[in-house]
């Protein structure tokens, strides 16, 4: 069984809450490949995706494929722990990286696309368009992503924190990012599942309110009444996958931000990931 580390000491009076709040997820280490085909987690390369399937495209061209998990892969690594995912069946995600739409416009949906495969022996690779290689966006050599389980504590500014934003010292604060940079190797992780590490707000809300319909990029779909209406569903959501900014993938998500892939639970459950919504916030 997974267990935190040693608390600091300055954390000891909150240890009850923290423990509480700790959730695996599957975190991912990379390393280069050559072969644009390999199954598995991966980031680039050519999607495996089912037999027939078109290359995605945004209003303003071909999507670039970002990445694909392999949930045959991590059911191997992650036992009975998430058992929301499924157990085999390839994701593939494309998302237009020059636009980088943030996801508080319900409009932003036409940016990025999910295909499923659910069975993974089933997917077949597919090469990408001549336009996105003339791009230079089509990411052909890949880079295997190495699952394994571990722990992960939410942010400050989210929901599920376990002290609330306004009561965090300035050392337990320190100690508390520390804390979490030791389990998931800081606030730009790749994981599955668990806790994601906000930038900036909880974008859980966002996604609960942008999928109704409401757009969130003045302010004023927050503080609307059917706002108001649509908030007890926001724990609902959870983190799906968060792809972090770093120099190994090359990844750049605005200012040096995450992507964060959202879906509601009994969406997950019943395998809608067209029901799923992904959002980007930087600093």
């Amino acid at each position: 069984m997974l267990q935190l580390p040693p608390l600091p000491s300055s954390l000891s009076p909150w240890r009850e809450r923290i423990e509480s709040v700790v959730a695996p997820g599957i975190l991912f280490t990379a390393r280069d490949e050559e072969d644009p085909a390999i199954p598995g987690c991966r980031y680039g390369g050519h999607p495996l995706v089912p037999p027939g399937t078109e290359w995605p495209r945004s209003p303003s061209g071909f999507l670039a494929f970002v990445g694909q998990l392999d949930f045959a892969e991590l059911a191997a690594c992650r036992g009975e722990a998430l058992s929301n995912l499924p157990r085999d069946g390839v994701l593939a995600l494309f998302y237009d990286v020059q636009e980088q739409r943030w996801g508080y416009d319900p409009k932003d949906s036409a940016f990025w696309k999910l295909v499923w495969t659910p069975r993974s022996e089933d997917a077949v690779p597919l090469a990408p368009p001549k336009e996105l290689e003339d791009a230079g966006l089509a990411f052909d050599l890949p880079l295997k992503l190495m699952p394994r389980l571990g722990l992960s504590l939410p942010g400050f500014s989210d929901g599920r924190a376990p002290v609330p934003a306004d009561d965090w010292g300035q050392a337990q604060a320190e100690d508390y990012v520390v804390l979490h940079e030791r389990l998931t190797g800081g606030e730009h992780a790749h994981q599955v599942g668990g806790h994601p590490w906000w930038v900036q707000n909880d974008a859980r809300l966002e996604a609960q309110l942008v999928t109704h319909g409401l757009n969130c990029g003045d302010g004023r779909g927050y503080n609307s009444p059917q706002a108001r209406k649509l908030e007890p569903g926001v724990s609902d959501w959870s983190l799906l996958w968060q792809i972090g900014s770093d120099d190994q993938t090359g990844f750049m998500w605005g200012d040096n931000g995450n992507l964060y892939l959202l879906i509601r639970d009994q969406d997950l459950r019943a395998r809608r990931f067209d029901k799923a919504w992904l959002g980007l916030q930087c600093g």
